[in-house]
């Protein structure tokens, strides 16, 4: 079990990136096409478009939209809607980190994910845990927080996104814990979870598959 020290969490050291990151590499291929939900941080988008053949970026605030540039383009859009601007059936990979928690309809998000990946497509998507440790101990003398919640609709305990899942079109599915411990100005945390301690995880990584046939 290995523990990891950054003094940049908002980084590209985060836990839970890396983890999203090697999640995705294992999946993506020189010849995939690749939707990126949330796309609006210009490193991560660089290091995801290196390993595919086509990458889209979708970003639903105007503001934020990245420049296009070879193999990367960016479109204006919302994940509810992705069909709108991304065509059915014709994406490999769809990855989104810390979006979710964010889009007041997840279940039409999910939907939306299904019909734009290809047959056997993969969507790997990253999110809070509602109860991960420090957010446990503080409402242990504060009670539950109430949502929604600064930019937050919601946030997920395992069963929570289990049950999303299973009202989605997606059959084929795994959710993993990553990280416990204190992930905020001071990252000190491990970053393999005890089998024990998977309800206090930090956040939850959920990889989808879009049926074969």
């Amino acid at each position: 079990m290995m523990c990891m020290l950054s003094l940049s969490p908002g980084g590209e050291r985060s836990l839970d990136w890396l983890h999203l990151r090697e999640s995705f590499r294992r999946h993506v291929s020189p010849n995939s096409t690749v939707v990126e939900i949330g796309a609006s941080n210009q490193a991560r988008s660089d290091e995801l478009a290196a390993m595919c053949r086509e990458y889209i970026g979708i970003e639903y605030f105007s503001e934020r939209l990245l420049p296009s540039a070879g193999n990367k383009s960016f479109r204006n859009g919302d994940w509810q809607k992705l069909t709108d601007v991304v065509p059915a059936n014709s994406v490999d990979l769809v990855i989104a980190s810390h979006v979710i928690e964010h889009v007041p309809d997840d279940l039409r998000a999910l939907e939306e994910t299904y019909n734009v990946l290809k047959p056997g497509g993969i969507a790997l998507i990253n999110t809070p845990n509602r109860r991960r440790l420090p957010r446990a101990i503080i409402e242990t003398w504060t009670g539950p927080r109430k949502f929604p919640w600064w930019e937050h609709v919601r946030e997920y305990v395992e069963a929570d996104l289990a049950d999303l899942i299973r009202r989605s079109p997606f059959h084929d599915y795994a959710i993993y814990p990553v990280a416990l411990g204190l992930h905020a100005s001071v990252v000190a945390c491990l970053a393999s979870v005890p089998k024990a301690m998977r309800g206090y995880a930090n956040f939850w990584e959920i990889h989808l598959k879009r049926d074969s046939g």
